[in-house]
């Protein structure tokens, strides 16, 4: 078949083109000169030159819905005021739309602001943004950047982080520093182990955020008041950088819409460095989604915050999104003729649904329509509606044109089809594969999705009437979205018409008939819409919408917190690491979950229960904001009382549950039971589905969003940004309790952590190997002192946590046995236990057996409670470790023996003939010797002429 029957012989994508413009895209030389400068993107020029123009005191403020097209926008302003002027003009001259004289006169006045010295510093996204410090920070980074990338001559006072390398840099501050890392906190905090290698880290042009969120919580709490910074510091930097320069400085950040959700409570600071527009050089230009969803207006912070900016909404109306995806293909320059017949040819085909579109999306120019083929009109205008159902860009209408994979998008469509084809255009049923796919793939909204899954009870259809169905499915469900004021978009029969006219297969005149069929089949239903006119429907949902009304009023009312917490296992979002795990988690892995209503409970039942070497933690979750807010008011109060000190509460409350992603859950969970008992396959997916709400999406916003850790050590609780620096805290918690604990130490496996092998992990620290659970363990713990004789007093290893371990437990078992000539096992684990944190695992029965090794031999002897008593060796020693971490047995001991009573028992044992290994106290060797006494079978008092009065008191007493 010859290559110009496909329509890829005609036109391309640009390799260029990118459907989603971020950092990424922009790294990679994404174009700008392709922005289509719609009515909503002049709107935005015109705004920024009253800004620059001293107009208006007030920034702007770039917003919109996903898929609009904002950070194209955003980029490509940031490019007119970069580049040079006769880049500017050579893209203003390209569109006819600038080309006006209110567009000419535009062009000359940002001119005019460029020749008088404009600054342009950017930065992308603000999850990671978790204080206002950190704020101030990247401002600062990112001006300096742009000063530097700018050849400025001036480069402003010194910057946060230069600040910080020029305080180490002075004298004494190195060793100062070094001395503070060596505390527990700041040692599990920084992965720097010194100021050198701080200041290396910061020199080097690499991401430093958590190094400097670190330095400005030590700085904070030590009290090192010179790498410490604020807004009123920053304005007066930007304010020297500006008027030096002589420039104006315009700062655009996309994506800030995390910022604001994570520092809702700083928007004071915020608006104070924005005030800057009022009295000196300095515009920021956030782009974030629609405002109302990122805080509440009745927010009194956030209503000031909103007076210092003229907003300005990128939006998508149909007739643009007609333009922009025209201006995503242009015709190859040697197919333009013969392409310009069949566009006319395609065009001309669709008499009846081009106007219709047209009249719709308020289009005046033909060539609009003849621009867009081969996608036909009313997939066209579909498109649209359904990239936006998805709750991010993952789906848009850009992505559809530029996608390359194997799925049906545009590109498999035009390497795939031609003109001459029965199905010559890209119709609606064409975007099922893009956007819907396989069962159970997420991003779709609900709404949606809930009419699409209706298709997959019906999988033995004709090709035709599969199409034919989609169209209608996909027609029903974005009419709902809108909630139905779009009557083109309604799955009438004029309509589905519409939607396949132009298709020379016959479809064209087949798909009324085909969808008669479909409702005679009961998989369609007509529904009435007014003025004697209907519109098709699924059957499935037909009717039961009451009942499925009924279902989510019933699920919304009665699901608690707790139930979602259930459903989304979070208590195991930390992540916790195996060593974390040991200390904080239950028996199951997770922390335990605390919700509003049993807070006070589950914090009685804690602080009452002993809990060893366990750090009682709870981790508490939210619904919803009100919820979130009352909940953080009791945690306050709660952790004022002294008698829950010992408990750390980590609050998730700052990423509660959206009310969109719980109104999700709550449509999937009502499905779920619409379906039980009729198609239970659908039951199970919906309520997959759920779950997965919980678990995927709820969960990864937790994940990546603050927390704020509350403890004796900061009762007001103090923030941390993901969950990876909660994961940092916890550890510094229990290093702060236990500074030599092993736990953390690099190389301790998962399985040395466990507690399955006690006895065998303890045998090998007592005599000197390794297997098993702990295989090379000794290199992750004991490495220094393995093969070191009298390691705790050796010069070198003395003061190593293993060696003061060491000496302090020595000064324990000899005080013991001077005073009691034996110390019980369970003396030593206590108090291991309590002052250095030992636990019941492979690792530390290893390095208790490697502690206690001297104790495995002569002359020392083990006994119990119930009288007994053996020599000591390496297994008993190894098995009364694991008994006593494992609280399995009664008390045992270690028996010391002292040189004369060691030859007292040899000299007893071969004077009486008793077993060596029974004389292992004096109280039982007596013992034994009155039942050898007994065996003469002769009185005592038979003695007395033939011994002295001395032996004979001795012995009248032994028997």
């Amino acid at each position: 078949m010859s290559e110009t029957n496909k329509y890829r012989y005609y036109f391309d994508i640009d390799e260029n083109y990118f459907p989603c413009i971020d950092d990424t895209a922009i790294d990679d030389g994404a174009p700008w000169k392709n922005t289509y400068p719609h009515e909503d993107f002049i709107e935005l020029l015109k705004s920024v030159e009253r800004m620059l123009g001293g107009t208006t005191k007030r920034s702007v403020w770039i917003h919109g819905a996903y898929g609009t097209g904002k950070s194209q926008c955003a980029y490509a302003l940031r490019k007119l005021l970069e580049e040079p002027e006769d880049v500017v003009k050579a893209y203003w001259n390209s569109y006819p739309e600038l080309n006006t004289s209110e567009g000419k006169d535009l062009l000359a006045k940002l001119l005019g602001h460029k020749d008088r010295g404009i600054l342009v510093a950017n930065r992308y996204a603000s999850g990671d943004i978790n204080t206002m410090r950190e704020f101030f920070r990247c401002v600062q980074d990112s001006i300096k950047q742009s000063l530097e990338r700018s050849n400025y001559e001036y480069k402003g006072l010194e910057t946060l982080k230069e600040a910080v390398i020029k305080w180490i840099d002075e004298e004494g501050h190195e060793e100062i520093l070094n001395i503070l890392l060596k505390k527990p906190e700041w040692k599990s905090s920084f992965s720097q182990s010194s100021a050198a290698e701080i200041r290396d880290k910061l020199k080097k042009n690499e991401k430093v955020t958590e190094l400097m969120n670190n330095i400005s919580r030590l700085a904070s709490k030590e009290g090192l008041t010179g790498m410490t910074f604020d807004s009123d510091q920053l304005k007066a930097w930007i304010k020297d950088v500006a008027e030096k320069n002589k420039v104006k400085i315009v700062f655009i950040w996309d994506e800030f819409s995390d910022f604001f959700k994570i520092n809702k409570n700083s928007l004071g600071e915020f608006q104070k460095v924005i005030s800057l527009c009022e009295e000196s050089s300095f515009f920021f230009i956030p782009v974030t989604h629609q405002t109302d969803s990122i805080i509440s207006s009745d927010d009194k912070s956030w209503s000031v915050v909103r007076q210092r900016f003229n907003f300005c909404e990128i939006k998508l109306p149909d007739n643009i999104a007609f333009k922009l995806i025209a201006h995503a293909f242009n015709p190859k320059p040697a197919a333009i003729d013969a392409w310009n017949i069949l566009s006319d040819d395609l065009n001309s085909s669709l008499h009846t649904s081009r106007q219709a579109v047209m009249k719709e999306a308020k289009i005046t120019d033909e060539n609009v329509i003849k621009n867009i083929m081969p996608i036909h009109p009313m997939a066209a205008m579909i498109l649209k509606h359904i990239a936006s159902a998805f709750q991010s860009n993952q789906r848009s209408m850009f992505d559809f044109i530029k996608y390359t994979s194997d799925v049906k998008a545009f590109q498999w469509f035009i390497e795939n089809t031609g003109p001459e084809d029965d199905y010559p255009l890209l119709t609606i049923d064409m975007l099922w594969d893009f956007f819907y796919g396989k069962p159970g793939q997420s991003g779709l909204s609900y709404d949606i999705r809930s009419v699409l899954d209706t298709y997959q009870q019906y999988p033995n259809l004709r090709d035709d009437f599969q199409r034919v169905l989609k169209t209608i499915l996909i027609m029903q469900a974005i009419d709902k979205r809108l909630g139905g004021v779009v009557p083109l978009l309604k799955p009438t029969e004029k309509n589905i018409s519409y939607a396949f006219e132009g298709i020379s297969s016959g479809l064209d005149v087949s798909c009324k008939n085909i969808a008669k069929s479909l409702k005679e089949k009961g998989i369609l239903v007509l529904n009435p819409i007014g003025n004697n006119e209907y519109a098709y429907g699924a059957a499935v949902l037909a009717g039961d919408q009451a009942k499925i009304e009924e279902y989510k009023k019933s699920i919304a009312s009665k699901c608690t917190t707790s139930t979602l917490i259930d459903d989304g296992n979070l208590g195991s979002v930390l992540n916790l690491t195996p060593a974390l795990k040991l200390r904080f988690a239950d028996n199951n892995g997770n922390l335990i979950t605390v919700t509003y209503s049993d807070f006070t409970r589950k914090m009685n039942e804690l602080k009452n229960t002993p809990l060893p070497y366990k750090f009682k933690s709870v981790i508490a979750f939210a619904k919803d904001e009100e919820e979130a807010n009352s909940f953080t008011d009791l945690i306050k109060e709660t952790m004022k009382n002294d008698d829950y000190s010992e408990i750390t509460v980590i609050s998730a409350l700052l990423s509660p549950l959206s009310e969109d992603l719980f109104k999700q859950y709550v449509e999937y969970e009502a499905m779920s039971k619409y379906y039980m008992g009729n198609n239970n396959t659908s039951a199970t997916e919906n309520h997959n589905r759920a779950k997965m709400i919980i678990q995927q999406n709820w969960r990864n916003v937790i994940y990546q969003g603050t927390f704020v850790i509350y403890s004796k050590l900061c009762k007001e609780g103090e923030r941390y940004s993901g969950a990876t620096s909660v994961c940092q805290a916890l550890q510094t918690i229990v290093r702060n309790k236990y500074p030599h604990c092993f736990d953390f130490n690099r190389g301790v496996s998962e399985n040395a952590l466990k507690p399955s092998q006690p006895k065998a992990s303890a045998k090998c620290g007592i005599i000197r190997t390794t297997s098993g659970a702990v295989v090379n363990q000794e290199r992750a713990v004991l490495n220094e002192v393995w093969n070191i004789d009298q390691y705790w007093i050796n010069e070198s290893t003395k003061n190593l946590s293993v060696s003061i371990i060491k000496k302090d437990l020595e000064n324990l078992i000899q005080n013991s046995f001077s005073q009691e000539g034996q110390i019980s096992m369970s003396r030593i684990v206590n108090h291991l236990e309590n002052n250095y944190g030992f636990v019941c695992s492979n690792i530390y029965s290893f390095i208790l057996g490697f502690l206690l090794k001297d104790y495995s031999d002569n002359p020392y002897r083990f006994a119990d409670s119930e009288g007994s008593h053996e020599n000591m060796t390496a297994d008993k020693l190894a098995e009364m470790i694991a008994n006593e971490l494992q609280r399995k047995a009664n008390d045992t001991y270690i028996v010391r023996m002292t040189q004369e009573e060691k030859a007292f028992y040899e000299l007893t044992s071969k004077a009486w003939s008793i077993d060596i290994e029974h004389c292992v106290s004096v109280k039982q060797t007596m013992l034994d010797v009155q039942m050898k006494m007994r065996e003469f079978g002769l009185p005592v008092w038979c003695l007395e002429d033939v011994c002295d009065s001395s032996t004979y008191d001795i012995i009248k007493k032994i028997h």
